[in-house]
């Protein structure tokens, strides 16, 4: 397996001001096509151990991706140290300046002066192209190893992965017949999903198996390498699906909200969601898919028992009698949405999401989800985490969960 490591430049990654994402999004990138990341390294704005760093990574890597430090600010020097490392000089380009003189006239904006060092570029790299900012990329290739050079900035960043990286890294994975599939659960937790395919492992040793846990559920990657990788995957998939194909609600890049929303285009059904320790997160996730409106009425955040009576219609009695976290408050909070805007389906959230307002009979973490149509009504009992971000999260998963589970079956 191809070794690769991350090198990410930037003061402001060692000091906590600015979160890492670019590392998480390129060893995910990475991984899924079959290559080991075995380092991710973290490196201020200092010549001397950007050299050191990139030193190392060309003694023990044969694939380095470096992102930061590619601006036209004093603190920017990576490309300088990269063109350094490489024994290539800086050559200035005209059509780069050409190109960053309009993207400044596109914004109505004066170009400083400053910019103009964009447009100085090692002689012996190979250039990636910018679409969304003035910094180019490089590639260079020496001895096996090739160095990918990005800007910093995320989304510039994951646009030239996406169009010229991981394109050309794809060319040389199927060379090396390379094979990879993610499979998406939820409703099932890590530890159990292990359990019900850990046999698996010995049945299928060309088969690597990893377990990714997500709010959404856990992610299965499935790898495997040589000629007969396809087969591989396919068989180990079959068994896997055997085990625990109802916990599967998709593959590869798709979310939990678009299998929903596929289904209730296809049955040519209708939603209405009534929220509360959620607020409002089912409704943004149903709304996250594109033509959500032939399909999504209207989403309620009915947080205080006052809104739940007057606006939901939520019985008086019922909150009295059995609180808001109850089942009968959930069954009502769907029934009541459902009615008031007429649709097919209606579904609803209540819940202690924390980290106070528990007890020893309702503790923090327990969350009903009520669902209505037609047909029927029932509630399912939910016990989460005392983490209120992580509650609401899984709330909304799994109650787009519940409605996957039955319009599977819906006639």
């Amino acid at each position: 397996m191809i070794q690769a490591e991350i090198i990410s430049v930037g003061d402001e990654l060692l000091t906590g001001i600015v979160v890492n994402t670019n590392a998480a999004y390129i060893g995910q990138k990475l991984t899924e096509l079959g290559y080991q990341v075995s380092w991710i390294t973290t490196v201020g704005d200092n010549k001397e151990k950007l050299a050191s760093v990139l030193e190392e990574a060309y003694n023990r890597a044969s694939l380095i991706v470096v992102t930061g430090g590619l601006g036209p600010t004093h603190d920017d020097i990576t490309k300088k140290v990269v063109a350094e490392f490489f024994d290539s000089k800086i050559i200035f380009k005209p059509d780069i300046l050409s190109k960053i003189e309009e993207r400044f006239n596109r914004m109505g904006r004066e170009m400083a002066e400053v910019n103009r060092e964009q447009a100085e570029v090692p002689e012996k790299a190979e250039l990636i192209e910018n679409e969304l900012g003035t910094a180019p990329g490089f590639v260079f290739a020496r001895e096996g190893r090739t160095f990918f050079i990005l800007p910093g900035v995320p989304s510039e960043m994951q646009r030239m992965m996406e169009k010229s990286v991981l394109p050309r890294l794809m060319r040389e994975k199927d060379r090396i017949m390379v094979r990879s599939k993610l499979l998406l659960t939820t409703g099932i937790v890590e530890s159990d999903l292990y359990e019900k395919i850990k046999t698996l492992l010995c049945e299928f040793p060309e088969v690597k198996l990893a377990f990714l846990p997500k709010t959404s559920g856990v992610v299965v990657r499935l790898m495997a390498h040589g000629l007969s990788a396809e087969e591989y995957l396919l068989q180990a998939e079959a068994r896997i699906r055997e085990r625990v194909g109802k916990f599967i609600y998709g593959e590869g890049e798709t979310t939990i909200e678009k299998v929903v929303a596929d289904l209730l285009l296809k049955k040519k059904l209708t939603i209405a969601v009534a929220e509360s320790c959620t607020g409002g997160l089912v409704s943004h996730k149903l709304t996250n898919v594109p033509g959500s409106s032939n399909y999504f009425n209207r989403g309620i955040i009915a947080y205080s028992n006052k809104a739940k009576v007057e606006v939901l219609g939520v019985p008086e009695k019922t909150i009295k009698i059995h609180g808001a976290v109850s089942p009968e408050t959930a069954l009502a909070m769907a029934e009541g949405v459902r009615l008031i805007s007429k649709t097919d389906i209606g579904i609803s959230t209540t819940g202690i999401a924390g980290p106070g307002g528990g007890t020893p009979v309702k503790p923090v973490g327990l969350v009903y989800i009520g669902y209505a149509d037609s047909k029927r009504s029932f509630f399912e009992e939910h016990h989460f985490t005392r983490d209120r971000w992580w509650n609401k999260e899984r709330s909304a998963a799994t109650a787009l969960d519940l409605i996957r589970r039955v319009l599977l079956d819906y006639v």
